[in-house]
């Protein structure tokens, strides 16, 4: 019951700051084009005056991809047929869970940390707003709470990745070794295919747990103003073990929400032809009316874990 009091407060504090989402979607979508730009040069440098463009947009040309990737170098490299469509959304969570985003190229990893860098930053403004809980949205005062939280901050993030990959980077090779000894032994490829699925559940729950993990760990930093970010790390671990239900179930209840729109989003983007002008402009909108609604979840379960906490504060 607290976690659904707690869920709807949260909605209730980040519609008050719409303005927040709204700057934070701007910020992702200036960081969405740097990338944009260059990508929609290369590919109509490579349609060129051929008819391959407008093939694209019934349906998607394997001859002219192969084509286009034994001569792209960088960025152009990454363009693949599991990039459109659901195939994005996927193809992220499995190279999420199985670390395969290191043969990215590197101009996309350097890219990739910058940006989660910035993500970092603006997380403290995020928190430090919610936490302020004032009538009025301040840029200076949001800016100002990023600036002061980033510090700590950063080195929460540099924990949170030495956790993430020594726990979940042995958990994985531990399960690979399992599910590959079984399946040399196996007469069905079933066995071995609903093992790695369980693996896989296992894997994306622990990854969860410890987002939750430093959400609160940041939530002990700007609420209490703890500048030791292990004693904050501690207090975050000890307040979810105490309250393990409330804490699990508000975090769920978001998950579910984020997959709700998700859902929808993959829905309205199948069922509108993309082979004209309104057609193409239309699942841009939707798109980015999607990237806005991410947004606004993850601020969405910001404010509501830090009502949580409150609470039982």
């Amino acid at each position: 019951m607290r976690s659904i009091i707690n869920f709807i407060k949260g909605f209730k504090t980040t519609k008050k700051t719409a303005r927040m989402v709204l700057l934070l979607f701007i910020v992702n979508l200036a960081f969405a084009m740097i990338l944009a730009v260059p990508m929609y040069h290369s590919l109509k440098d490579s349609f060129g005056d051929s008819l391959v463009g407008e093939g694209m947009a019934k349906g998607f040309d394997m001859l002219w991809w192969e084509e286009y990737r034994d001569q792209s170098e960088g960025l152009a490299k990454t363009f693949t047929p599991s990039i459109i469509g659901k195939g994005a959304i996927l193809n992220n969570l499995e190279g999420l869970i199985l670390m395969t985003f290191f043969a990215l190229p590197p101009v996309i990893l350097i890219f990739g940390l910058i940006y989660i860098i910035f993500r970092t930053f603006l997380a403290g403004g995020i928190l430090s707003t919610f936490n302020l809980n004032e009538s009025k949205f301040s840029l200076k005062k949001f800016f100002g709470g990023a600036g002061t939280h980033f510090p700590h901050f950063f080195l929460v993030m540099l924990v949170s990745w030495f956790i993430f990959y020594g726990m979940l980077g042995s958990l994985y090779r531990g399960f690979s070794s399992i599910r590959n000894s079984i399946a040399q032994n196996s007469f069905s490829e079933v066995t071995p295919f609903y093992l790695g699925l369980v693996f896989s559940v296992i894997l994306l729950f622990l990854l969860f747990l410890l987002q939750m993990l430093f959400d609160y760990t940041r939530i002990q930093i700007v609420v209490e103003q703890k500048t030791n970010i292990l004693i904050a790390l501690r207090d975050a671990f000890r307040f979810i073990s105490k309250h393990l239900g409330s804490t699990l179930g508000l975090f769920y209840l978001l998950v579910l929400v984020n997959f709700g729109i998700t859902l929808i989003y993959l829905l309205l983007k199948s069922f509108i032809p993309q082979s004209t002008a309104v057609g193409v402009i239309s699942v841009f909108l939707i798109q980015q009316l999607f990237v806005f609604a991410l947004i606004f979840i993850r601020c969405w379960l910001y404010a509501s874990e830090l009502e949580l906490y409150k609470y039982w504060q």
